[in-house]
């Protein structure tokens, strides 16, 4: 114990503990998350494990013993964003050496032995699939020489799915949950099946489980997530099955999902959305291109024909579903006349929402091997277009909203007068009106009033 506590001599009197931290008081952590909500749901199973062994969490690097960067690479900007702050630490370990510095996620995955290499401080890289090794690896860790080489763990595992934690809710009435795990698709573009392996789903009674677990914290929400969520299937349940299922539990009061593949997505889930109150109206429904020639070069295997056919079906199945997508502009080879196409389609759909991207060269991808030969300054001013397009066509439907009655969900105070509720309709529209005696968690209805940029202000109705 002698020998522990001088190698550790810049850690808390808690860190310095034998293993595990049954007591409580363990070692302070603080995970910083990139990227999408598959990631901050990661990052909650994570804590959940951390918690089980004893950890803490703290809220910020600098009071933290331990400090876990959660990374994402499906755009190249999140990827840069927490390679910066990777680099910001280095001062933080130069201070305290015997800090643990962890990189998590999906660069961890791809990037493994780089990171290591160009970062020396770090201490340890942990990939999707080997989270429950990270209390063994900080633990080895903190009982080696400051100095000592970073230990790696990427390991892309078939058969992990966490289904037997509970990840560690944060409050509020709105919470994530990961029904499968991984992507079969390998879109030309996509480093995720690099990153998260293949698909696998989550066994149905452990998805209830959980869901079932967050309704007894205050959950009302729900948002079930995977990257195709389409592709769910266990023991002859399907995705549709899966969310009727979730939406027949009490406590819930919708239930929301993302991300549907055109290619997988079926008229018996839309007919189960369009069937139960709960689910909300609501499809993310990433079409990426408006050109055939440029979704086979994707390795998106449908045809614009094919997706439009979709959107019918949508709105003729569930009444005033809202609709979202992912368009990438300049993929590679991309010509005026095919981005025109993508223009052509997002004016034909009119989505309510969209999240627009110029494309960027990811690793590990088919894309990768051939030219990025579309100008930056094309790229930028198709996505300028698209944008402006897009802010056009949203308003436009917003507008159309105006009068309406609905129904909102209370989130929280609006973050700008905490004299007024904030909450979401149940197409996801953010709503804000004024307090009475609700709480949290509520559903109250509404008339949806008057716009504030793309926000509602809303009177309660008797």
């Amino acid at each position: 114990m002698h020998e522990l506590v001088t190698l550790q001599h810049g850690l808390s009197e808690s860190a310095r503990k034998p293993f595990p931290h049954s007591d409580g008081t363990g070692p302070r952590v603080y995970i910083q998350t990139y990227g999408c909500q598959m990631n901050v749901s990661d990052s909650q199973t994570i804590e959940s494990m951390l918690a089980d062994s004893g950890y803490r969490f703290c809220g910020s690097a600098e009071e933290a013993d331990v400090v876990l960067i959660n990374t994402c690479m499906i755009r190249e900007t999140a990827e840069v964003r927490a390679l910066g702050q990777l680099a910001n630490l280095s001062a933080l370990k130069k201070g305290n050496p015997s800090r643990v510095i962890g990189i998590l996620g999906c660069v961890a995955q791809a990037k493994r032995r780089e990171i290591l290499e160009s970062h020396p401080y770090v201490d340890i890289v942990v990939g999707p699939d080997s989270y429950r090794r990270l209390p063994i690896l900080l633990e080895e860790r903190f009982i080696s020489p400051p100095g000592s080489p970073g230990l790696l763990e990427t390991t892309l595992l078939r058969e992990e799915l966490y289904d037997d934690i509970l990840p560690r809710h944060h409050g509020g009435v709105t919470a994530f949950v990961t029904i499968i795990r991984g992507c079969d698709k390998f879109c030309s573009f996509c480093v995720v099946p690099r990153t998260r392996g293949r698909e696998r789903s989550r066994p149905l009674p452990s998805i209830l489980r959980e869901v079932e677990h967050l309704s007894s914290k205050g959950v009302r929400d729900v948002m079930l997530l995977g990257q195709n969520v389409d592709s769910y299937r266990w023991e002859g349940h399907d995705f549709a099955d899966c969310l009727a299922a979730v939406a027949d539990l009490d406590g819930i009061s919708r239930v929301r999902y993302m991300t549907s593949h055109p290619s997988d997505i079926s008229d018996k889930l839309l007919e189960t959305m369009g069937g139960h109150s709960k689910i909300c109206p609501y499809l993310h429904l990433p079409v990426q291109a408006g050109s055939n020639r440029i979704l086979r070069e994707m390795n998106r295997p449908y045809t614009r024909e094919h997706y439009l056919g979709i959107v019918t079906r949508a709105r003729r199945l569930v009444p005033g579903i809202a609709l979202s997508t992912d368009v990438i502009v300049g993929f590679p080879s991309e010509t005026d006349a095919e981005f025109e196409e993508t223009y052509s389609l997002m004016n034909e759909v009119r989505y309510d929402t969209a999240f627009m991207f110029k494309y960027s060269e990811r690793p590990l991808t088919k894309a990768s091997r051939i030219a990025d030969d579309v100008p930056d300054a094309v790229k930028v001013s198709r996505l300028e277009r698209l944008i402006e397009l897009q802010q056009k066509i949203a308003r436009e439907r917003n507008e159309l909203q105006l009068g309406t009655t609905t129904e909102v969900l209370i989130e929280g105070p609006a973050p700008k007068d905490k004299s007024m509720w904030s909450g979401r309709t149940p197409d996801f529209r953010p709503v804000v009106f004024p307090k009475q005696e609700e709480q949290v968690g509520d559903l109250v209805r509404v008339r949806l009033d008057s716009l504030s940029g793309f926000t509602f202000h809303a009177s309660r109705l008797p």
